[in-house]
Parts: structure tokens; sequence; C-alpha cells
């Protein structure tokens, strides 16, 4: 029986996603004929944050994965984007981060302890706990705001889009 690994459910499938936003956010700006404003300062409701935001979030906890997991060295980004162009660039330099990450950093990180600091305190994992109970919910939940916010500006995305099939 083969077993995957803990690059294996998280890494593989964060590139694939990176590549999957990439294309999400240019058929938004496609559908806007190049006007960038109206997305960039979408949220589902006031006290929401914009899709420069959910980009963002979705680049972190990529690369907060390997660097908490595969104890890599973290590549700093500093949440400044503003334009398309700018949130591509990030997306780029995320999928060139984790495409750089040997997929033997993760081996035996399954029980190990991965602390996550954050403005509340410390938050205690296992590695395994940590990709199956943060990291790989959190990429998701703001790779479906994105979807969502494209949705709801009237960017013609369907599930199919979100899938990578398209």
């Amino acid at each position: 029986m083969s077993t995957l690994s803990l690059y294996q459910v998280s890494i593989v499938p964060f590139i694939t996603e990176l590549k999957v936003l990439s294309k999400l956010l240019q058929k938004g700006l496609d559908h806007f004929n190049g006007d960038e404003s109206t997305l960039l300062k979408s949220c589902l409701i006031e006290d929401m944050r914009p899709l420069p935001y959910q980009v963002q979030r979705i680049s972190d906890t990529a690369k907060g994965c390997a660097v908490r997991v595969g104890k890599v060295e973290s590549v700093a980004m500093a949440d400044d984007e503003t334009s398309f162009a700018e949130l591509q660039e990030r997306i780029a330099k995320t999928i060139k981060f984790l495409e750089d990450v040997d997929p033997k950093c993760m081996d035996g990180m399954e029980d190990k302890e991965v602390i996550m600091a954050t403005r509340r305190g410390d938050n205690k994992f296992t590695g395994l706990s940590y990709v199956n109970t943060f990291a790989i919910p959190n990429f998701y939940f703001h790779m479906c705001m994105v979807y969502a916010l494209l949705r709801k500006e009237g960017v013609p995305v369907g599930k199919l889009d979100y899938l990578g099939q398209t």
C-alpha cells in the first residue's frame, strides 16, 4: 500500500490551485476589459476584506505550510498589491517558491510540533494536524472567496473553471 506524504497532499495541490487562481483572475480582468477597479475592491459584505487580501492569504497559507512543516526558509511578501499585475506577480512568486521546495522536506514531520504565531498567541499543531486542519482548509476558504467575488461581480466562471478543467 502506497502512502501519501504531507508534501503530496499540500504543496502539490497548492501549486496546481495557484495556477487556477491565476487563470481565474485573468478571466475576471478580461470580463471587465482590463478595468480592474471593481474587482480590486470587491467584497461580499462590508466587513469582509477585498479580493487582494484573499489572494494574499492564499499565497501566505501555501508558503506558510512549506515554512512551518517543511522548515524551508520563507520569502517575505509585503501584502501591498494594488493591481492585478501585482497579484499575478505574487502568485507567480509563490508558485516558484513552492516549486523549489524539496519534496522530502516534510517527510517524518507528521508528529512533529508546528507552532503558528498569531496576534492572539501561539497555535500548536502536529505537522499532520497543521496541514489537515489549518493549511488546506484555510487555503481553500480563500480560494472559494476569490471565486465567489468573481461570480458576485458577474465574471462568467463556473465549477469547471474553479476545478481548473477549462
